[in-house]
């Protein structure tokens, strides 16, 4: 799970992701979309949901940029 708190290391988050997509071989961005909020908890949910009804076609490559910053 990933907070969005100040000590936890976004690249280690999406590196593990991408890798259980990898491994699962879910290409399909609405998939990805939908693995990803049950990932994130507390700060980076609210985020993330702010940002995908401000952003509805974002896709995972937009919300890694905007998520890591």
């Amino acid at each position: 799970m990933f907070k969005g708190v100040g000590n936890e290391d976004p690249d280690q988050f999406w590196f593990v992701i991408n890798a259980i997509w990898e491994v699962q071989r879910v290409t399909d961005e609405n998939i990805k979309k939908a693995t990803l909020v049950s990932t994130v908890q507390d700060h980076a949910l609210t985020w993330y949901i702010k940002h995908s009804t401000d952003n509805p076609n974002a896709g995972i490559t937009n919300i890694q940029t905007v998520l890591n910053k």
